[in-house]
């Protein structure tokens, strides 16, 4: 069954790599991301989360069927080409009721502009979607980003490799993600990317807790003094708080706040659901909360098996 599409929605697709090269791989995707997250910032516009709009990744679809299938009112495209220090990004915003173009746009710029491009797709997007912005909106759409050119490129490099899942990839993660703090130490989506690279290594068994999860912690707070209305961080820090320091209260501060600040993150509605309240208890809470983040990434396979898990220890599978 079709979506019901919301008036201020989008889908950011996969940006497809142009240059041919598997090594900038990590651009295309990165840039994807990194766009995704921004937009997600706007508590007034939809986004559908990376998992789901991963699904098309080297699919070639109709907008309008990811409009149809997905609920959204739009549809972000793009392909990135790399040639040596040069890099080219062409991107097109499509009605995806109508299949009809809404802006399209080239971007031919040096590698050391990745930022500002990044920045100037997403001011363009909010922009033709007709959103009115707060001042305090615009300055959350770029205040994540790192204003150093290399420091940004080993962080895509990393959750690039981050989302591989495998031991070699979470340990290349940790690599660029530790690259790019040394460039820049004010950067705090690194020391996110650090601590969930660490909490990875022990959620996969690939290595012992008190090996990593100190070092988790104390990424997780560096990045929570650096910017305390990181959502993110505030989710990182009570998945270690209760898996590792069995601090209940703390740790439910940590998801509650997480939450507040961005809504739509459904990795905080997840550990919340899985790791506090089963584990409190609490199973109606702990369903209606899974029920959440399986609403904001309903192909995501992750969701859906907690999902059942929830629902079995809630007594209702």
């Amino acid at each position: 069954m079709a979506a019901v599409s919301s008036a201020k929605s989008i889908a950011v697709l996969p940006f497809e790599n142009a240059s041919n090269e598997p090594n900038t791989e990590y651009l295309s995707e990165g840039i994807s991301e990194a766009l995704i997250n921004s937009l997600s910032e706007l508590q007034q516009l939809r986004v559908i989360a990376r998992p789901t709009a991963f699904r098309y990744k080297q699919k070639d679809v109709d907008p309008r069927q990811v409009g149809r299938e997905l609920g959204v009112a739009a549809v972000l495209t793009g392909k990135v080409r790399q040639m040596q220090d040069a890099l080219n990004v062409q991107v097109d915003l499509v009605d995806a009721v109508t299949g009809a173009e809404i802006w399209g746009a080239g971007y031919d710029r040096k590698i050391t502009d990745l930022v500002a491009i990044k920045q100037a797709i997403a001011q363009q997007v909010t922009a033709k979607l007709k959103l009115k912005l707060s001042s305090e909106e615009q300055r959350r759409l770029v205040k994540r980003d790192s204003t150093n050119a290399e420091a940004y490129q080993f962080y895509l490099r990393g959750r690039y490799f981050w989302n591989k899942r495998t031991s070699d990839g979470i340990k290349q993660a940790i690599e660029h993600f530790q690259q790019s703090i040394e460039r820049d130490p004010n950067f705090a989506l690194g020391y996110v990317g650090l601590a969930d690279s660490y909490i990875a290594l022990t959620f996969y068994n690939f290595a012992a807790p008190h090996e990593t999860m100190p070092k988790a912690k104390e990424s997780a707070i560096k990045a929570l003094a650096l910017d305390n209305t990181l959502a993110e961080a505030h989710a990182t820090l009570a998945h270690i708080l209760i898996n590792y320091d069995w601090n209940w209260s703390a740790a439910e501060k940590e998801f509650k706040r997480s939450i507040e600040l961005k809504p739509d993150y459904a990795t905080a509605h997840q550990w919340y659901a899985i790791h506090y309240l089963t584990a409190a208890g609490r199973l109606e809470e702990a369903v209606q909360e899974m029920k959440k983040a399986l609403e904001l990434e309903p192909a995501s396979l992750v969701m859906n098996t907690f999902m059942g898990a929830t629902l079995y220890y809630a007594g209702r599978a």
